[in-house]
Protein backbone atom coordinates (compact mmCIF):
# COMPACT_ATOMS: atom_id res chain seq x y z
CA UNK A 1 0.00 0.00 0.00
CA UNK A 2 1.24 3.50 -0.85
CA UNK A 3 1.51 6.15 1.84
CA UNK A 4 0.83 9.84 1.27
CA UNK A 5 1.94 12.35 3.88
CA UNK A 6 0.16 15.69 3.65
CA UNK A 7 0.10 18.95 5.56
CA UNK A 8 3.87 19.12 5.98
CA UNK A 9 6.72 21.51 5.33
CA UNK A 10 9.22 19.63 3.16
CA UNK A 11 12.94 20.13 3.78
CA UNK A 12 14.58 18.33 0.87
CA UNK A 13 18.05 17.87 2.41
CA UNK A 14 19.33 21.30 1.48
CA UNK A 15 16.46 23.76 1.77
CA UNK A 16 12.80 24.18 2.59
CA UNK A 17 10.67 23.68 -0.52
CA UNK A 18 7.20 24.87 -1.49
CA UNK A 19 5.81 21.31 -1.36
CA UNK A 20 3.32 20.17 1.27
CA UNK A 21 2.96 16.45 0.51
CA UNK A 22 5.08 13.38 -0.31
CA UNK A 23 3.86 10.04 -1.70
CA UNK A 24 5.73 6.81 -0.88
CA UNK A 25 5.41 3.57 -2.81
CA UNK A 26 7.55 0.44 -3.08
CA UNK A 27 10.00 1.70 -0.49
CA UNK A 28 10.79 4.81 -2.55
CA UNK A 29 9.68 8.41 -2.76
CA UNK A 30 7.25 8.38 -5.69
CA UNK A 31 6.26 12.02 -5.87
CA UNK A 32 6.44 15.39 -4.13
CA UNK A 33 3.77 18.03 -4.39
CA UNK A 34 0.47 18.87 -2.72
CA UNK A 35 -2.91 17.33 -1.97
CA UNK A 36 -3.21 16.11 -5.55
CA UNK A 37 -0.84 13.26 -4.63
CA UNK A 38 -3.40 11.63 -2.33
CA UNK A 39 -5.22 8.73 -4.00
CA UNK A 40 -8.04 6.46 -2.97
CA UNK A 41 -6.67 3.53 -1.00
CA UNK A 42 -3.51 5.34 0.15
CA UNK A 43 -2.50 5.22 3.78
CA UNK A 44 -2.95 8.89 4.63
CA UNK A 45 -0.78 10.59 7.26
CA UNK A 46 -1.67 14.16 8.20
CA UNK A 47 1.42 16.11 9.23
CA UNK A 48 -0.39 18.98 10.99
CA UNK A 49 2.16 21.54 9.81
CA UNK A 50 5.21 19.62 10.96
CA UNK A 51 8.42 19.39 8.95
CA UNK A 52 9.36 16.35 6.88
CA UNK A 53 13.12 15.72 6.71
CA UNK A 54 15.23 13.09 4.99
CA UNK A 55 16.23 10.33 7.41
CA UNK A 56 19.12 11.62 9.53
CA UNK A 57 22.61 10.15 9.10
CA UNK A 58 25.17 9.85 11.91
CA UNK A 59 28.58 9.82 10.21
CA UNK A 60 30.55 8.59 13.23
CA UNK A 61 29.44 5.96 15.72
CA UNK A 62 30.77 2.79 17.30
CA UNK A 63 28.37 -0.10 17.53
CA UNK A 64 26.76 -1.65 20.57
CA UNK A 65 24.22 -4.47 20.39
CA UNK A 66 20.88 -2.92 19.50
CA UNK A 67 22.39 0.44 18.50
CA UNK A 68 20.59 0.50 15.11
CA UNK A 69 17.21 0.17 16.84
CA UNK A 70 18.03 2.88 19.34
CA UNK A 71 19.24 5.22 16.60
CA UNK A 72 16.07 4.83 14.55
CA UNK A 73 13.89 5.71 17.54
CA UNK A 74 15.42 9.21 17.34
CA UNK A 75 14.97 9.60 13.57
CA UNK A 76 18.43 8.38 12.48
CA UNK A 77 17.91 6.00 9.56
CA UNK A 78 21.58 5.42 8.62
CA UNK A 79 24.65 5.10 10.84
CA UNK A 80 28.27 4.98 9.74
CA UNK A 81 30.33 2.85 12.10
CA UNK A 82 33.98 3.88 12.45
CA UNK A 83 35.52 0.88 14.26
CA UNK A 84 33.79 -2.25 15.46
CA UNK A 85 34.74 -5.91 15.44
CA UNK A 86 33.35 -8.15 12.68
CA UNK A 87 30.88 -10.17 14.77
CA UNK A 88 29.34 -6.98 16.14
CA UNK A 89 29.15 -5.50 12.65
CA UNK A 90 27.46 -8.58 11.18
CA UNK A 91 24.79 -8.55 13.86
CA UNK A 92 24.17 -4.83 13.43
CA UNK A 93 24.00 -5.02 9.64
CA UNK A 94 21.46 -7.83 9.90
CA UNK A 95 19.37 -5.85 12.36
CA UNK A 96 19.67 -2.71 10.23
CA UNK A 97 18.13 -4.53 7.28
CA UNK A 98 14.77 -4.51 9.11
CA UNK A 99 12.22 -1.68 9.22
CA UNK A 100 12.72 -0.75 12.88
CA UNK A 101 16.48 -0.18 12.86
CA UNK A 102 18.90 2.18 11.15
CA UNK A 103 20.89 0.81 8.24
CA UNK A 104 24.55 0.23 9.12
CA UNK A 105 27.61 1.00 6.99
CA UNK A 106 30.89 0.10 8.69
CA UNK A 107 34.67 0.26 8.42
CA UNK A 108 34.85 -2.93 10.47
CA UNK A 109 38.27 -2.89 12.19
CA UNK A 110 40.22 0.33 11.80
CA UNK A 111 43.88 0.49 10.87
CA UNK A 112 46.10 1.32 13.83
CA UNK A 113 49.62 0.57 15.03
CA UNK A 114 50.34 -2.26 17.48
CA UNK A 115 49.12 -1.02 20.85
CA UNK A 116 47.63 2.12 19.29
CA UNK A 117 44.23 3.65 19.90
CA UNK A 118 41.71 2.00 20.52
CA UNK A 119 43.56 -1.08 21.74
CA UNK A 120 42.38 -0.69 25.34
CA UNK A 121 38.75 -1.09 24.30
CA UNK A 122 38.83 -3.58 21.41
CA UNK A 123 41.96 -5.77 21.63
CA UNK A 124 42.65 -8.31 20.30
CA UNK A 125 42.37 -7.32 16.64
CA UNK A 126 44.77 -7.16 13.65
CA UNK A 127 47.26 -4.30 13.56
CA UNK A 128 49.17 -2.60 10.75
CA UNK A 129 52.93 -2.64 11.26
CA UNK A 130 53.99 -0.77 8.11
CA UNK A 131 53.23 -0.02 4.45
CA UNK A 132 53.72 -3.67 3.45
CA UNK A 133 50.62 -4.63 5.47
CA UNK A 134 48.31 -2.20 3.70
CA UNK A 135 47.12 -4.35 0.79
CA UNK A 136 46.22 -7.36 2.92
CA UNK A 137 44.62 -5.23 5.63
CA UNK A 138 42.30 -3.54 3.14
CA UNK A 139 41.47 -6.87 1.47
CA UNK A 140 40.49 -8.33 4.84
CA UNK A 141 38.21 -5.39 5.58
CA UNK A 142 36.56 -5.78 2.18
CA UNK A 143 35.96 -9.45 2.96
CA UNK A 144 34.21 -8.31 6.16
CA UNK A 145 31.90 -6.07 4.12
CA UNK A 146 33.52 -2.71 4.87
CA UNK A 147 31.96 0.32 3.19
CA UNK A 148 34.86 2.64 4.07
CA UNK A 149 38.30 2.41 5.70
CA UNK A 150 39.21 3.98 9.03
CA UNK A 151 42.85 4.87 9.75
CA UNK A 152 44.12 6.23 13.08
CA UNK A 153 46.96 8.74 13.17
CA UNK A 154 48.32 10.63 16.16
CA UNK A 155 51.36 12.85 15.73
CA UNK A 156 52.00 12.94 19.48
CA UNK A 157 51.38 16.67 19.70
CA UNK A 158 48.31 16.18 21.87
CA UNK A 159 50.41 15.35 24.89
CA UNK A 160 48.59 13.79 27.81
CA UNK A 161 49.73 11.31 30.44
CA UNK A 162 49.50 8.22 28.25
CA UNK A 163 50.77 8.61 24.66
CA UNK A 164 50.11 5.65 22.36
CA UNK A 165 51.83 4.22 19.30
CA UNK A 166 50.59 5.50 15.95
CA UNK A 167 50.72 4.68 12.28
CA UNK A 168 53.28 6.78 10.40
CA UNK A 169 52.54 8.82 7.30
CA UNK A 170 54.02 6.36 4.74
CA UNK A 171 51.81 3.62 6.20
CA UNK A 172 48.71 5.81 6.02
CA UNK A 173 49.60 6.69 2.42
CA UNK A 174 49.87 2.99 1.53
CA UNK A 175 46.52 2.27 3.18
CA UNK A 176 44.87 5.14 1.32
CA UNK A 177 46.26 3.91 -1.99
CA UNK A 178 45.03 0.36 -1.38
CA UNK A 179 41.63 1.58 -0.23
CA UNK A 180 41.12 3.89 -3.18
CA UNK A 181 42.01 1.11 -5.61
CA UNK A 182 39.26 -0.88 -3.91
CA UNK A 183 36.84 2.09 -4.22
CA UNK A 184 36.74 2.67 -0.44
CA UNK A 185 36.50 6.12 1.13
CA UNK A 186 39.19 6.70 3.77
CA UNK A 187 38.32 8.33 7.10
CA UNK A 188 41.28 9.43 9.22
CA UNK A 189 41.13 9.78 13.00
CA UNK A 190 43.09 12.87 14.04
CA UNK A 191 42.89 15.05 17.13
CA UNK A 192 45.36 17.87 16.42
CA UNK A 193 45.66 20.53 13.76
CA UNK A 194 49.17 19.42 12.85
CA UNK A 195 48.10 15.80 12.43
CA UNK A 196 45.25 16.84 10.17
CA UNK A 197 47.54 18.84 7.90
CA UNK A 198 50.24 16.15 7.94
CA UNK A 199 47.80 13.63 6.47
CA UNK A 200 46.46 15.78 3.63
CA UNK A 201 49.15 14.71 1.10
CA UNK A 202 48.19 11.04 1.64
CA UNK A 203 44.82 11.64 -0.02
CA UNK A 204 42.52 10.81 2.90
CA UNK A 205 38.93 11.77 2.12
CA UNK A 206 37.46 12.61 5.53
CA UNK A 207 38.89 13.77 8.84
CA UNK A 208 37.17 12.22 11.85
CA UNK A 209 37.06 14.86 14.59
CA UNK A 210 37.65 18.55 14.20
CA UNK A 211 41.09 19.27 15.76
CA UNK A 212 41.09 19.89 19.51
CA UNK A 213 43.66 22.69 19.26
CA UNK A 214 43.02 25.95 17.43
CA UNK A 215 43.58 25.95 13.69
CA UNK A 216 45.65 28.70 12.11
CA UNK A 217 44.46 30.45 8.97
CA UNK A 218 47.08 28.57 6.99
CA UNK A 219 45.91 25.23 8.33
CA UNK A 220 42.29 26.05 7.54
CA UNK A 221 43.33 26.98 4.01
CA UNK A 222 45.28 23.74 3.58
CA UNK A 223 42.33 21.61 4.70
CA UNK A 224 40.00 23.53 2.39
CA UNK A 225 42.35 23.25 -0.59
CA UNK A 226 42.69 19.50 -0.05
CA UNK A 227 38.96 18.97 -0.59
CA UNK A 228 38.46 16.79 2.49
CA UNK A 229 35.34 16.72 4.63
CA UNK A 230 35.38 16.90 8.43
CA UNK A 231 33.14 15.00 10.84
CA UNK A 232 32.83 17.51 13.67
CA UNK A 233 31.95 15.24 16.67
CA UNK A 234 31.32 18.27 18.87
CA UNK A 235 29.17 15.92 20.95
CA UNK A 236 32.27 14.71 22.79
CA UNK A 237 31.75 17.81 24.94
CA UNK A 238 28.51 16.24 26.20
CA UNK A 239 30.58 13.81 28.21
CA UNK A 240 31.30 16.50 30.77
CA UNK A 241 28.87 18.10 33.25
CA UNK A 242 28.11 21.63 32.12
CA UNK A 243 28.51 24.44 34.64
CA UNK A 244 27.08 22.39 37.47
CA UNK A 245 23.91 21.70 35.48
CA UNK A 246 24.51 18.00 34.96
CA UNK A 247 24.99 16.12 31.72
CA UNK A 248 23.88 18.12 28.66
CA UNK A 249 21.92 15.31 27.01
CA UNK A 250 19.67 14.93 30.03
CA UNK A 251 18.91 18.66 29.97
CA UNK A 252 16.96 18.19 26.71
CA UNK A 253 13.45 17.13 27.83
CA UNK A 254 12.38 15.60 24.50
CA UNK A 255 15.54 13.51 24.28
CA UNK A 256 15.58 12.51 27.94
CA UNK A 257 11.97 11.34 27.71
CA UNK A 258 12.73 8.98 24.84
CA UNK A 259 15.99 7.71 26.41
CA UNK A 260 14.17 5.84 29.15
CA UNK A 261 15.33 5.22 32.72
CA UNK A 262 18.16 2.76 32.05
CA UNK A 263 20.13 4.94 29.65
CA UNK A 264 19.34 8.07 31.65
CA UNK A 265 20.84 6.36 34.68
CA UNK A 266 24.01 5.51 32.77
CA UNK A 267 24.44 9.12 31.67
CA UNK A 268 23.87 10.35 35.22
CA UNK A 269 26.53 7.98 36.57
CA UNK A 270 28.97 9.06 33.88
CA UNK A 271 28.84 12.55 35.36
CA UNK A 272 30.47 11.10 38.50
CA UNK A 273 33.35 9.33 36.75
CA UNK A 274 36.99 10.29 37.14
CA UNK A 275 37.95 13.19 34.86
CA UNK A 276 41.46 14.40 33.95
CA UNK A 277 42.54 17.66 35.57
CA UNK A 278 42.94 19.35 32.18
CA UNK A 279 39.84 19.12 29.98
CA UNK A 280 39.83 19.82 26.23
CA UNK A 281 39.19 23.36 25.07
CA UNK A 282 35.70 22.81 23.70
CA UNK A 283 35.46 26.45 22.65
CA UNK A 284 38.40 25.81 20.31
CA UNK A 285 36.54 22.89 18.73
CA UNK A 286 33.51 25.05 18.02
CA UNK A 287 35.68 27.86 16.65
CA UNK A 288 37.45 25.41 14.35
CA UNK A 289 34.12 24.18 12.99
CA UNK A 290 33.09 27.74 12.18
CA UNK A 291 36.40 28.47 10.47
CA UNK A 292 36.30 25.31 8.39
CA UNK A 293 32.68 25.83 7.39
CA UNK A 294 33.36 29.44 6.37
CA UNK A 295 36.26 28.17 4.24
CA UNK A 296 33.94 25.83 2.35
CA UNK A 297 34.95 22.58 4.03
CA UNK A 298 32.02 20.12 4.19
CA UNK A 299 31.20 19.65 7.87
CA UNK A 300 29.32 16.44 8.69
CA UNK A 301 27.21 15.39 11.66
CA UNK A 302 28.85 12.66 13.71
CA UNK A 303 28.51 11.92 17.41
CA UNK A 304 31.17 9.32 18.28
CA UNK A 305 28.47 7.55 20.34
CA UNK A 306 28.62 5.77 22.74
CA UNK A 307 31.39 7.88 24.24
CA UNK A 308 30.50 9.17 27.72
CA UNK A 309 27.51 11.47 27.62
CA UNK A 310 26.42 10.37 24.15
CA UNK A 311 23.71 7.96 23.00
CA UNK A 312 23.02 6.50 19.57
CA UNK A 313 20.42 8.60 17.80
CA UNK A 314 19.76 11.06 20.60
CA UNK A 315 23.16 12.73 20.30
CA UNK A 316 22.60 13.60 16.64
CA UNK A 317 20.14 16.23 17.83
CA UNK A 318 22.68 17.59 20.30
CA UNK A 319 25.28 17.68 17.52
CA UNK A 320 22.92 19.68 15.32
CA UNK A 321 22.42 22.16 18.14
CA UNK A 322 26.19 22.49 18.65
CA UNK A 323 26.80 23.04 14.93
CA UNK A 324 24.35 25.91 14.88
CA UNK A 325 26.03 27.39 17.96
CA UNK A 326 29.33 27.09 16.06
CA UNK A 327 28.05 29.25 13.22
CA UNK A 328 26.12 27.06 10.79
CA UNK A 329 22.57 28.07 9.94
CA UNK A 330 19.85 25.55 10.81
CA UNK A 331 19.51 24.70 7.10
CA UNK A 332 23.24 24.04 6.87
CA UNK A 333 23.23 21.90 9.99
CA UNK A 334 20.32 19.82 8.66
CA UNK A 335 22.20 19.33 5.37
CA UNK A 336 25.22 18.17 7.38
CA UNK A 337 23.05 15.33 8.74
CA UNK A 338 21.43 14.47 5.42
CA UNK A 339 22.44 15.49 1.89
CA UNK A 340 26.02 16.52 2.65
CA UNK A 341 26.92 13.28 4.42
CA UNK A 342 25.18 11.23 1.72
CA UNK A 343 27.26 13.00 -0.94
CA UNK A 344 30.59 12.56 0.85
CA UNK A 345 30.03 8.85 1.53
CA UNK A 346 28.55 7.98 -1.84
CA UNK A 347 25.06 7.23 -0.49
CA UNK A 348 23.34 8.38 -3.65
CA UNK A 349 20.02 6.72 -2.79
CA UNK A 350 19.30 8.73 0.37
CA UNK A 351 19.87 12.03 2.18
CA UNK A 352 17.32 13.97 0.11
CA UNK A 353 13.58 14.04 -0.43
CA UNK A 354 13.47 13.48 -4.16
CA UNK A 355 11.44 11.14 -6.38
CA UNK A 356 13.21 7.82 -6.92
CA UNK A 357 15.24 7.93 -3.72
CA UNK A 358 14.72 5.75 -0.64
CA UNK A 359 11.72 6.64 1.45
CA UNK A 360 13.79 7.24 4.60
CA UNK A 361 11.97 10.13 6.25
CA UNK A 362 11.51 11.83 9.61
CA UNK A 363 8.49 13.93 10.55
CA UNK A 364 9.13 16.39 13.37
CA UNK A 365 6.80 18.80 15.08
CA UNK A 366 7.96 22.36 14.51
CA UNK A 367 10.29 24.22 12.17
CA UNK A 368 13.86 22.94 12.58
CA UNK A 369 14.99 25.04 9.61
CA UNK A 370 14.35 28.00 11.92
CA UNK A 371 14.75 26.44 15.39
CA UNK A 372 17.19 23.55 15.23
CA UNK A 373 16.06 22.04 18.54
CA UNK A 374 12.74 21.18 16.89
CA UNK A 375 14.45 18.12 15.38
CA UNK A 376 14.15 16.59 18.85
CA UNK A 377 10.36 16.50 18.52
CA UNK A 378 10.26 13.31 16.43
CA UNK A 379 6.67 12.42 15.50
CA UNK A 380 7.18 9.63 12.94
CA UNK A 381 9.93 7.81 11.06
CA UNK A 382 9.78 5.85 7.81
CA UNK A 383 12.51 3.43 6.79
CA UNK A 384 12.28 2.26 3.17
CA UNK A 385 8.69 3.46 3.17
CA UNK A 386 7.67 1.47 6.24
CA UNK A 387 6.60 3.43 9.31
CA UNK A 388 8.75 2.42 12.26
CA UNK A 389 7.57 1.63 15.77
CA UNK A 390 9.56 4.12 17.85
CA UNK A 391 8.71 2.70 21.25
CA UNK A 392 10.05 -0.86 21.16
CA UNK A 393 13.71 -0.30 22.08
CA UNK A 394 13.38 0.96 25.65
CA UNK A 395 13.23 -2.01 28.02
CA UNK A 396 13.99 -4.50 25.25
CA UNK A 397 16.57 -7.29 25.14
CA UNK A 398 18.54 -5.10 22.73
CA UNK A 399 18.72 -2.31 25.29
CA UNK A 400 19.90 -4.73 28.00
CA UNK A 401 22.54 -6.20 25.64
CA UNK A 402 23.78 -2.76 24.63
CA UNK A 403 24.13 -1.58 28.21
CA UNK A 404 25.93 -4.78 29.20
CA UNK A 405 28.37 -4.36 26.30
CA UNK A 406 29.02 -0.74 27.25
CA UNK A 407 29.68 -1.78 30.85
CA UNK A 408 32.14 -4.44 29.69
CA UNK A 409 33.95 -1.97 27.41
CA UNK A 410 34.18 0.59 30.19
CA UNK A 411 35.55 -1.93 32.67
CA UNK A 412 38.12 -3.08 30.12
CA UNK A 413 39.37 0.46 29.51
CA UNK A 414 39.52 1.27 33.24
CA UNK A 415 41.51 -1.89 33.93
CA UNK A 416 43.94 -1.09 31.12
CA UNK A 417 44.48 2.49 32.30
CA UNK A 418 44.89 1.44 35.92
CA UNK A 419 47.44 -1.13 34.84
CA UNK A 420 49.53 1.50 33.07
CA UNK A 421 48.93 4.47 35.37
CA UNK A 422 47.65 3.19 38.71
CA UNK A 423 48.45 6.49 40.39
CA UNK A 424 46.25 8.36 37.95
CA UNK A 425 42.80 6.89 38.57
CA UNK A 426 42.89 4.61 41.61
CA UNK A 427 39.57 2.84 42.00
CA UNK A 428 37.96 4.80 39.16
CA UNK A 429 34.70 3.55 37.66
CA UNK A 430 32.22 5.10 35.25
Amino acid sequence: MATTITGVRVFDGQRLTEHTAVRLAGGLIEAIGGLELLRAGDQHVEGHGGTLLPGLIDAHIHLLPGAPRQALSFGVTTVLDMFSKPDTVRQAVAQGAGPDAAEVRSSSIGATAPGGHPTMMYAPFPYVTGPRDAEAFVADRLAEGAHHLKVLYDDGAGGGPMPMPSLDIPTVAALVDAAHRAALIVVAHVTTARAAVDLLPTGVDVLAHVPFDRLTDAQVGAISDAGVAVIATLSVADGFPGDGKGMPLLAEPELARRLGPAWSGVIQRQAQRWLPPQLPDFAALADNVGLLHDAGVPVLVGTDAPNPGTVHGASVHRELRRLVAAGLTPDQALAAATACTADVFGLADRGRIRPGLRADLVLVDGRPDRHITDTQRVAAVWKHGVRADLDTYTGSADEHAGLAALRAQTDKVIAAVQGRLPQLIPGARS
